[in-house]
């Protein structure tokens, strides 16, 4: 019998081939997993951060219309007669042609009593002309 010398009875060769796949294989699947991680993972962030700025655009949009709508009603408000007479009455001390005017002059030093020890000396002064 002639048989090669590393291939005696009772020895056998190492597999050493087969070894080295598996660990690679099991490098390519590590290393396929981190990278569908990270393109799965940075969407998901994108796509988070995108419906953030909608939701705060929805809100803002929803004020803005709240305000439009408050502002209509005042312009609304404002191109009525009654309204218009009552702000200037009210607002601006505007009276009617025919009306009486009531003017009250109050001298301020006699509804305003200081406190004897008032930090303000100004004050006193202002009302005591």
């Amino acid at each position: 019998m002639n048989a090669p010398p590393d291939t005696a009875v009772g020895l056998r060769r190492p597999r050493s081939g087969r070894r080295v796949m598996t660990v690679l294989l099991g490098l390519v699947i590590v290393v396929s997993a981190v990278g569908l991680l990270a393109v799965l993972l940075f969407p998901w962030q994108s796509l988070n951060s995108q419906r953030d700025n909608i939701d705060h655009a929805e809100e803002t949009l929803a004020r803005l219309q709240a305000e439009t709508a408050h502002l209509s009603e005042r312009v609304a408000d404002a191109k009525d007669p009654v309204v218009v007479e009552r702000i200037a009455r009210e607002q601006l001390s505007l009276v009617r042609e025919g009306d009486t005017l009531y003017r009250l002059n109050v001298d301020p030093a006699d509804v305003v009593d200081l406190p004897p020890a008032w930090p303000l000396p100004g004050v006193a002064h202002l009302l005591n002309e």
